[in-house]
């Protein structure tokens, strides 16, 4: 069984505080690639920045993604459907002080997709997480934004090199 991890598609990162005109750009075509996972009768999880004051994200960038705001909120063109898992996480990993491996195993899931902000944190952190956790790891990488291009590029050579992730475009899959 296969899932598609849609990683911080969310206001702050999308059309808020640290948006960006390239997360912007993939929300449609995430919305697309998500619809089609769907119908092969695969899974779609959401994993989005759910922030307190006391993690300790909040020293380094400031208060983004607040628990219970519109900021942590994902964005409505890419709302979830009956089915979908919705995991919220206080750090770059998406499997750390969550639930994530233990939903996906239950679920029979042993293939992960990633997708969503930032290549270069939350990505390849969440890539790593499912690394260790002994998930196949395939990145999805034009539904993919880094903090910059070069951060983007480097991400993904990293994720390739070091995780064994392969590299797909969503038109491949």
């Amino acid at each position: 069984m296969k899932a598609l991890l849609i990683v911080d598609m969310i206001h702050d990162f999308v059309d808020g505080k640290f948006g960006s005109e390239a997360a912007r750009r993939i929300v449609p075509k995430i919305k697309e690639f998500a619809d089609k996972f769907r119908k092969r009768g695969n899974i779609v999880v959401f994993l989005k920045d759910s922030h307190t004051v006391t993690d300790s994200e909040i020293k380094i960038w400031g208060e983004h993604a607040m628990r219970g705001t519109w900021g942590s909120e994902i964005v409505e063109d890419l709302k979830p459907e009956k089915g979908d898992v919705i995991i919220e996480k206080n750090t770059y990993d998406g499997f750390l002080f969550t639930q994530a491996e233990e939903i996906l195993k239950e679920k029979g899931v042993d293939e992960v997709y990633i997708c969503g902000v930032a290549t270069d944190i939350c990505i390849l952190h969440t890539a790593f997480g499912a690394f260790a956790r002994g998930f196949k790891v395939s990145i999805v990488e034009d539904l993919c934004a880094g903090t910059g291009d070069e951060e983007h590029k480097w991400a993904l050579g990293y994720m390739q090199k070091i995780y064994g992730a392969k590299m797909v475009r969503s038109d491949e899959v």
